[in-house]
């Protein structure tokens, strides 16, 4: 015998009742589609790096600095795959300022990020 009532499907009109409270197999997906959409709309820098503006940039910049900077100090030769703003576009960094970018690998950019993510005030 189940512990609970059955509930309907958290989409409206749908009449599929759930032994969990919930979306039902055929809304499920529809409601993630949705709440993503939601969010992606909060974060203005996720439209920002998809922008064919940005993407010439970084590669222009990318071609003129093809090594990480910090694997350079190091004297160690690793291409650049990421093109980082020194200061942040949050904290008013220039977006496409030429000073702003740094030519970083993978290794070194989520280092930085993670520093400014754990220092953030």
């Amino acid at each position: 015998m189940p512990t609970r009532a059955p509930t309907p499907c958290r989409h409206p009109g749908c009449p599929v009742l759930l032994t969990t409270p919930g979306y039902c197999d055929a809304h499920r997906s529809v409601a993630h589609r949705e709440y993503t959409r939601a969010r992606r709309g909060f974060d203005t820098e996720l439209g920002f790096y998809a922008s064919a503006t940005w993407r010439a940039v970084r590669a222009a910049f990318l071609r003129e600095h093809p090594l990480c900077r910090l694997c350079a100090a190091e004297g160690r030769q690793v291409a650049a795959q990421v093109v980082d703003h020194v200061t942040p576009i949050k904290n008013g960094g220039a977006r496409y300022d030429a000073g702003n970018l740094d030519a970083l690998c993978v290794h070194h950019h989520n280092a930085k990020s993670m520093r400014e993510r754990r220092f953030k005030t």
